[in-house]
């Protein structure tokens, strides 16, 4: 197989992986009525996203499931979101720059 084409496999198959964790969790209840029972969101949550200027975590636990979440609201939550999208990028391109000559 062209070693291009399996680095580019290699990479979106890393990518895939890294999704699955970030967003495949166990679902575990928390404590507290469930939030539908409630009938309205917790400040700083619509759905699965978290977003609360005023918090200054980057990091918070989630809501539901294991594990933490991203606080949207943070100034640096797009830095870390983008990051390992561009270093992915990044690594493929060196890849198919390198083997093309």
């Amino acid at each position: 197989m062209n070693p291009v084409v399996l680095a580019q496999l290699l990479a979106i198959a890393l990518v895939v992986a890294l999704a699955a964790l970030a967003f495949v969790t166990i679902p575990v209840q928390r404590g507290g009525p469930p939030i539908r029972a409630t009938g309205k969101e917790p400040r700083g949550w619509r759905g699965w996203i978290y977003q609360n200027p005023d918090d200054p975590a980057l990091f918070v636990p989630k809501r539901v499931g294991i594990g933490w979440t991203i606080n949207f609201g943070h100034p640096w939550a797009w830095r870390v979101t983008v990051l390992p999208l561009v270093a992915v990028a990044l690594g493929i391109s060196i890849v198919t720059v390198s083997t093309a000559r």
